[in-house]
């Protein structure tokens, strides 16, 4: 049934349907776009610096006592005690003869550093010398006495520094403390060579020992070493070895021709230089056995020259004396005495002819004399104990400490440079009664 409705009626009844229809209908309208906005930007956080760890403090070095020392007493003027090590060096120079004012070649021997010691002692240096030029050590031998070694005849060269009282040397700069002349040394072979130089320092008490003392190692306060290359202008001991071989068949020569020149034939001498070929043999027992052989061989082989050749007197003297083999020139006048003796007399003429040689061999009358009133080689000595005393041994002693002591002391005067009469005559002496006490008691 349909109701009429007023006007305003109607249209309050419309208002509600509206307002009930809009507010279901509301979801389902399209929204209005609102305003594009951009994106918030995020934030990034903040990051904290690294902060980097402060420095490990270097380590600080100990500090010495000369620094120490300085920081207290600026003022004080100091320098460290043992600044270097103990040394030694050899340097080549030129030496000058206070006799002669003569300059011959040679070398100055200096050291320095430091000698540290416990207590005040006084401290002696003991130089010595061996060649190392052919692959081994070689011992070098002196030919003047005050540097030969007491027992072995090896150069030594002994200096004290002093009294040293401890700590020890504060001298540390270089110090000469010797010179050497190369003619005072004999190493083996002469020319260039290549010598080792070494210094021990020991107390004043052990410093007299013999080098190969065992004393002299076990109280060394300090020791040093130096090679250095020189040239030496002597023979040396092995070129020396061959000079004897050749030397000792050049007597026999002598005698052949002295014989043939005083007396017109040589028959007297070929039995005389025979036994003076045995009696020279003879002193070479204990030597080298090759040196031995070489020596018989090159005095037969002058047997069959001196025979077959009539050699000048005057060219043999001076080929003999070429060798500069110590005493050979003594034993070559002793044979010829003893070819010119007649019924233990020299005839006066033969006396002229003597002392004719003497002149040729650069010999003095006094050892014509010597020989000339003589009955033999071995005057020098009247017995076998004075030999013993002249050389320093007993006779009592095994053949083995008697060989070696025998051995010892001919390389000590064998080495010997005599500077006038008085000392060849002394020196052919020792080497005489070396000879007689090796042949009597070997």
């Amino acid at each position: 049934m349909l109701v009429a409705m007023s006007g305003p009626d109607l249209i309050f009844y419309g208002a509600i349907a509206v307002a009930i229809i809009g507010l279901f209908a509301f979801p389902f309208l399209p929204q209005r776009k609102k305003r594009a906005e951009p994106p918030p930007v995020p934030v990034q956080p903040k990051v904290r610096q690294q902060v980097p760890p402060p420095p490990a403090p270097k380590p600080t070095p100990q500090k010495s006592a000369e620094q120490i020392f300085r920081e207290a007493f600026p003022d004080m003027q100091v320098k460290p005690v043992f600044g270097h090590p103990f040394g030694v060096r050899a340097e080549a120079c030129m030496l000058r003869d206070k006799t002669t004012r003569e300059e011959q070649p040679g070398f100055r021997i200096d050291v320095r550093g430091d000698v540290e010691l416990g207590q005040e002692t006084i401290v002696d240096l003991v130089i010595t010398l061996e060649d190392l030029s052919d692959g081994s050590s070689q011992p070098v031998y002196a030919t003047q006495e005050r540097y030969q070694d007491v027992q072995t005849g090896q150069f030594v060269l002994r200096s004290t520094i002093g009294k040293v009282t401890p700590p020890g040397r504060p001298d540390a700069g270089w110090t000469s403390v010797g010179v050497v002349p190369f003619s005072n040394i004999r190493a083996p072979k002469s020319g260039a060579r290549t010598l080792r130089l070494s210094c021990v320092a020991v107390p004043t008490a052990l410093a007299g020992f013999t080098v190969i003392d065992s004393r002299i190692r076990a109280g060394m306060l300090a020791a040093a070493a130096f090679n250095f290359e020189v040239s030496l202008v002597r023979k040396g001991y092995v070129e020396q070895r061959f000079a004897r071989q050749n030397a000792a068949g050049l007597v026999v020569c002598l005698a052949f021709a002295f014989a043939r020149h005083a007396l017109g034939e040589a028959g007297r001498a070929e039995t005389l230089a025979k036994a003076w070929r045995d009696r020279y043999l003879a002193r070479m027992k204990g030597e080298d056995d090759i040196l031995v052989a070489q020596t018989r061989i090159s005095v037969d082989a002058a047997f069959v020259i001196a025979r077959e050749n009539k050699s000048d007197l005057k060219v043999v003297c001076r080929e003999l004396l070429a060798y500069e083999v110590d005493g050979m020139a003594q034993q070559g006048l002793a044979l010829c005495v003893e070819i010119g003796r007649r019924d233990g007399v020299l005839p006066a003429e033969v006396m002229v002819d003597l002392k004719a040689l003497c002149r040729e061999l650069g010999l003095g009358l006094e050892e014509l004399h010597r020989f000339a009133s003589s009955a033999g080689e071995t005057s020098g000595a009247d017995d076998d104990q004075e030999c013993a005393k002249l050389i320093g041994l007993d006779l009592n002693w095994d053949s083995r400490r008697l060989r070696r002591h025998l051995l010892d002391q001919f390389m000590k005067w064998n080495a010997r440079h005599p500077r006038d009469a008085a000392e060849r005559e002394a020196i052919n002496r020792r080497l005489e009664a070396i000879a007689r006490i090796r042949q009597r008691y070997l």
